[in-house]
């Protein structure tokens, strides 16, 4: 058994650098990764209509952006231009429809389905979501043990 540690400034060096944990940059970059995976696996869910409507100069499906916060997190959602994020959760989550004028309390037409594509993609993304966030925290690790 070994009583000397050879190289212990480099050793004690990186258990520091370890012990240091994350930044705020590496948990934005890895937070950064889940992201992309959650929109890469989110987008095809997206309901797309081949048609625009008068004024309008994006689909629903190409505004899904990624918000980027101060404390690292990353947080997938549709922009605000538009209103597509409103759009977004109206068909994500159906409406009962009104009847003209709005000011009936019964109406005749029957609830639209929500399509749900916010749940399936979080069911479906869960995993690999999880996976691309501890490949890109392993990858910052081996860059700070292979660095000392």
């Amino acid at each position: 058994m070994a009583s000397h540690i050879s190289n212990e400034t480099s050793f004690d060096q990186l258990l520091d650098d370890l012990a240091d944990g994350f930044g705020r940059e590496e948990r934005f970059q890895a937070n950064k990764a889940g992201a992309k995976k959650f929109a890469q696996i989110m987008k095809p869910k997206v309901p797309y209509r081949f048609n625009l409507r008068k004024g309008e100069t994006a689909h629903l499906r190409d505004s899904l952006i990624n918000v980027e916060h101060a404390n690292g997190s990353v947080d997938v959602g549709f922009t605000k231009k538009s209103m597509k994020g409103y759009v977004a959760r109206i068909i994500n989550d159906g409406w009962i429809p009104k009847p003209p004028g709005g000011r009936a309390k019964q109406s005749n037409y029957d609830p639209v389905a929500g399509k749900h594509f916010w749940e399936a993609t979080q069911r479906e993304a869960k995993g690999e979501v999880g996976k691309a966030v501890a490949d890109s925290l392993k990858a910052t690790m081996d860059k700070k043990v292979h660095s000392q």
